[in-house]
Protein backbone atom coordinates (compact mmCIF):
# COMPACT_ATOMS: atom_id res chain seq x y z
CA UNK A 1 0.00 0.00 0.00
CA UNK A 2 1.46 3.41 -1.00
CA UNK A 3 4.50 2.46 -1.92
CA UNK A 4 5.93 6.37 -1.76
CA UNK A 5 5.32 5.99 1.70
CA UNK A 6 7.54 3.45 2.38
CA UNK A 7 10.14 5.16 0.27
CA UNK A 8 9.97 8.51 1.99
CA UNK A 9 9.99 7.26 5.52
CA UNK A 10 13.15 5.92 5.20
CA UNK A 11 15.09 8.83 4.42
CA UNK A 12 13.28 10.94 7.06
CA UNK A 13 15.29 13.46 8.00
CA UNK A 14 15.03 15.62 11.63
CA UNK A 15 13.82 18.94 9.62
CA UNK A 16 10.83 20.20 9.33
CA UNK A 17 9.11 19.44 5.64
CA UNK A 18 5.91 18.79 3.99
CA UNK A 19 5.64 16.75 1.44
CA UNK A 20 3.47 14.20 -0.72
CA UNK A 21 2.89 11.61 -3.66
CA UNK A 22 0.17 11.16 -6.67
CA UNK A 23 1.02 8.21 -8.44
CA UNK A 24 -0.30 4.93 -9.94
CA UNK A 25 0.49 1.37 -9.43
CA UNK A 26 -0.73 -1.49 -11.41
CA UNK A 27 -2.19 -3.62 -8.69
CA UNK A 28 -2.09 -2.62 -4.63
CA UNK A 29 -0.30 -5.34 -3.03
CA UNK A 30 -0.86 -5.78 1.16
CA UNK A 31 1.53 -8.27 2.82
CA UNK A 32 1.32 -10.39 -0.47
CA UNK A 33 -2.56 -9.83 -1.10
CA UNK A 34 -3.66 -8.20 -3.83
CA UNK A 35 -6.19 -5.76 -2.59
CA UNK A 36 -7.28 -4.53 -5.52
CA UNK A 37 -8.10 -7.35 -7.92
CA UNK A 38 -4.82 -6.89 -10.16
CA UNK A 39 -6.72 -3.76 -11.08
CA UNK A 40 -4.58 -0.32 -11.73
CA UNK A 41 -4.45 1.31 -8.39
CA UNK A 42 -4.39 5.29 -8.08
CA UNK A 43 -2.61 6.49 -4.68
CA UNK A 44 -1.60 9.37 -2.49
CA UNK A 45 0.07 10.33 0.45
CA UNK A 46 0.47 13.73 2.04
CA UNK A 47 2.81 14.13 5.36
CA UNK A 48 4.76 16.32 7.63
CA UNK A 49 8.10 15.78 9.67
CA UNK A 50 8.87 17.98 12.73
CA UNK A 51 12.51 17.05 14.00
CA UNK A 52 12.27 13.33 14.76
CA UNK A 53 8.47 13.12 14.58
CA UNK A 54 6.54 12.40 11.24
CA UNK A 55 2.62 11.81 10.50
CA UNK A 56 0.86 11.84 7.66
CA UNK A 57 -2.48 10.56 5.75
CA UNK A 58 -2.25 7.75 2.48
CA UNK A 59 -5.37 6.47 0.38
CA UNK A 60 -5.18 4.19 -2.46
CA UNK A 61 -8.26 2.46 -4.49
CA UNK A 62 -9.13 -1.04 -3.25
CA UNK A 63 -12.11 -3.04 -3.77
CA UNK A 64 -12.83 -4.94 -0.26
CA UNK A 65 -15.60 -7.13 0.59
CA UNK A 66 -17.74 -9.85 -0.63
CA UNK A 67 -19.17 -7.28 -3.78
CA UNK A 68 -15.74 -6.27 -4.95
CA UNK A 69 -16.82 -3.06 -5.46
CA UNK A 70 -14.14 0.19 -6.20
CA UNK A 71 -13.72 1.70 -2.69
CA UNK A 72 -11.24 3.87 -0.86
CA UNK A 73 -8.55 2.74 1.91
CA UNK A 74 -7.50 5.19 3.97
CA UNK A 75 -3.82 5.16 6.38
CA UNK A 76 -3.45 7.79 8.95
CA UNK A 77 -0.53 7.77 10.58
CA UNK A 78 1.73 8.98 13.12
CA UNK A 79 5.05 8.11 14.61
CA UNK A 80 8.75 9.27 15.74
CA UNK A 81 12.45 8.16 14.63
CA UNK A 82 15.06 7.63 16.57
CA UNK A 83 18.86 7.90 15.51
CA UNK A 84 21.69 5.04 17.96
CA UNK A 85 24.57 6.74 16.28
CA UNK A 86 25.56 6.49 12.63
CA UNK A 87 24.31 2.96 11.61
CA UNK A 88 21.26 2.26 13.51
CA UNK A 89 18.29 3.62 13.57
CA UNK A 90 14.36 2.94 14.99
CA UNK A 91 10.99 4.34 14.43
CA UNK A 92 8.12 3.40 16.05
CA UNK A 93 4.61 4.55 13.97
CA UNK A 94 0.83 3.67 15.08
CA UNK A 95 -1.51 3.45 12.09
CA UNK A 96 -5.28 3.45 11.55
CA UNK A 97 -6.43 1.80 8.61
CA UNK A 98 -9.74 3.31 7.67
CA UNK A 99 -12.45 2.04 4.61
CA UNK A 100 -15.10 5.09 3.79
CA UNK A 101 -18.44 4.66 1.99
CA UNK A 102 -17.73 0.78 2.34
CA UNK A 103 -21.01 -0.91 4.01
CA UNK A 104 -19.19 -2.69 6.09
CA UNK A 105 -16.34 0.09 7.31
CA UNK A 106 -16.70 -0.44 11.14
CA UNK A 107 -15.69 -4.39 10.69
CA UNK A 108 -13.04 -3.23 8.34
CA UNK A 109 -11.10 -0.29 10.19
CA UNK A 110 -8.39 -1.31 12.68
CA UNK A 111 -5.20 -0.06 14.00
CA UNK A 112 -1.99 -1.32 14.56
CA UNK A 113 1.41 -0.65 16.07
CA UNK A 114 5.00 -0.91 14.28
CA UNK A 115 8.56 -1.24 15.64
CA UNK A 116 11.33 -0.97 13.45
CA UNK A 117 14.81 -0.93 13.57
CA UNK A 118 17.24 -0.98 10.97
CA UNK A 119 21.03 -0.66 10.15
CA UNK A 120 22.11 1.72 7.94
CA UNK A 121 18.95 1.72 6.33
CA UNK A 122 20.17 -1.41 4.05
CA UNK A 123 18.80 -3.81 6.45
CA UNK A 124 15.29 -3.24 8.27
CA UNK A 125 13.21 -5.62 10.77
CA UNK A 126 9.59 -4.54 11.61
CA UNK A 127 7.17 -6.14 14.15
CA UNK A 128 3.87 -5.33 13.94
CA UNK A 129 0.66 -5.56 16.10
CA UNK A 130 -3.21 -5.25 16.17
CA UNK A 131 -5.63 -5.50 18.72
CA UNK A 132 -8.87 -5.60 15.83
CA UNK A 133 -7.54 -6.96 12.22
CA UNK A 134 -10.59 -8.31 10.36
CA UNK A 135 -10.11 -11.11 7.80
CA UNK A 136 -11.90 -13.49 5.61
CA UNK A 137 -10.33 -16.58 3.24
CA UNK A 138 -12.18 -17.93 0.59
CA UNK A 139 -12.39 -21.45 2.40
CA UNK A 140 -15.23 -19.74 4.71
CA UNK A 141 -13.03 -18.98 7.56
CA UNK A 142 -12.97 -15.31 9.00
CA UNK A 143 -12.94 -13.04 11.89
CA UNK A 144 -11.69 -10.14 14.10
CA UNK A 145 -8.89 -9.73 16.75
CA UNK A 146 -5.66 -10.01 17.30
CA UNK A 147 -2.77 -10.24 14.52
CA UNK A 148 0.76 -9.93 14.24
CA UNK A 149 3.57 -9.31 11.33
CA UNK A 150 7.09 -9.78 10.57
CA UNK A 151 9.33 -8.22 7.91
CA UNK A 152 12.70 -8.30 7.21
CA UNK A 153 13.34 -5.46 4.01
CA UNK A 154 17.20 -4.95 2.68
CA UNK A 155 18.14 -2.61 0.17
CA UNK A 156 21.30 -2.80 -1.99
CA UNK A 157 22.67 0.63 -4.22
CA UNK A 158 23.26 -0.65 -7.79
CA UNK A 159 24.36 1.01 -10.63
CA UNK A 160 22.82 3.74 -12.76
CA UNK A 161 21.22 5.02 -9.73
CA UNK A 162 19.30 2.06 -9.27
CA UNK A 163 18.36 0.32 -5.42
CA UNK A 164 17.46 -3.28 -5.37
CA UNK A 165 14.76 -4.31 -2.32
CA UNK A 166 13.79 -7.59 -0.98
CA UNK A 167 11.76 -8.63 1.66
CA UNK A 168 10.21 -11.48 3.43
CA UNK A 169 7.43 -11.05 5.69
CA UNK A 170 5.21 -13.75 8.07
CA UNK A 171 1.80 -12.85 8.24
CA UNK A 172 0.07 -14.20 11.32
CA UNK A 173 -3.77 -14.58 10.79
CA UNK A 174 -4.81 -17.16 13.29
CA UNK A 175 -7.29 -15.72 14.80
CA UNK A 176 -9.01 -14.54 12.11
CA UNK A 177 -8.86 -17.51 9.49
CA UNK A 178 -6.70 -20.00 11.27
CA UNK A 179 -3.38 -19.46 10.26
CA UNK A 180 -0.87 -17.21 8.91
CA UNK A 181 0.97 -17.17 5.95
CA UNK A 182 4.73 -16.54 4.57
CA UNK A 183 5.14 -13.81 1.61
CA UNK A 184 7.91 -12.33 -0.32
CA UNK A 185 9.26 -9.65 -2.53
CA UNK A 186 11.85 -9.08 -5.00
CA UNK A 187 12.63 -5.87 -6.94
CA UNK A 188 14.59 -2.48 -8.06
CA UNK A 189 13.12 1.26 -7.59
CA UNK A 190 15.28 4.46 -8.44
CA UNK A 191 14.56 7.99 -7.76
CA UNK A 192 14.58 10.33 -10.60
CA UNK A 193 14.38 14.03 -9.94
CA UNK A 194 10.80 14.50 -8.23
CA UNK A 195 9.75 11.05 -9.84
CA UNK A 196 9.81 7.40 -7.84
CA UNK A 197 9.54 4.19 -9.68
CA UNK A 198 9.43 0.75 -8.71
CA UNK A 199 8.92 -2.72 -9.95
CA UNK A 200 8.38 -5.82 -7.72
CA UNK A 201 7.85 -9.69 -8.09
CA UNK A 202 5.71 -10.56 -4.82
CA UNK A 203 5.32 -14.12 -4.28
CA UNK A 204 3.11 -15.90 -1.68
CA UNK A 205 3.71 -19.68 0.63
CA UNK A 206 0.90 -22.15 -0.48
CA UNK A 207 -0.83 -21.50 2.15
CA UNK A 208 -1.68 -18.22 1.47
CA UNK A 209 -2.66 -19.61 -1.97
CA UNK A 210 -5.29 -21.90 -0.64
CA UNK A 211 -6.99 -19.69 1.68
CA UNK A 212 -7.11 -16.27 -0.39
CA UNK A 213 -6.97 -18.43 -4.03
CA UNK A 214 -6.22 -15.64 -6.83
CA UNK A 215 -6.00 -12.99 -4.48
CA UNK A 216 -2.16 -14.15 -3.16
CA UNK A 217 -0.96 -15.52 -6.59
CA UNK A 218 2.68 -14.32 -7.54
CA UNK A 219 2.92 -10.81 -9.84
CA UNK A 220 4.86 -8.52 -10.90
CA UNK A 221 3.75 -4.88 -9.69
CA UNK A 222 5.06 -2.02 -11.07
CA UNK A 223 4.56 1.55 -9.50
CA UNK A 224 5.13 5.26 -10.30
CA UNK A 225 4.83 8.48 -7.95
CA UNK A 226 5.51 11.89 -8.60
CA UNK A 227 6.64 13.26 -5.70
CA UNK A 228 6.21 17.07 -4.04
Amino acid sequence: MCLVVLLSLASFAHAQTLGGSLGLATDDVFRGLSENDGQISPQADLHEMLGPWYGGVSAAEVRRGSQRGTGAEVIAYAGLQHRFGEDWSGRTTLRHYDYPGNSRRTQYDYDELALSVGWRERLILTAIASPDTYSRDYRGNYGSGAAYCYELVARQPLPLGLSGVAGLGYYDLRRQVGTGYAYWSAGVNRRWGSWAFDLRYVGTDTTARHHFEDDAGDRLALSAFWLF
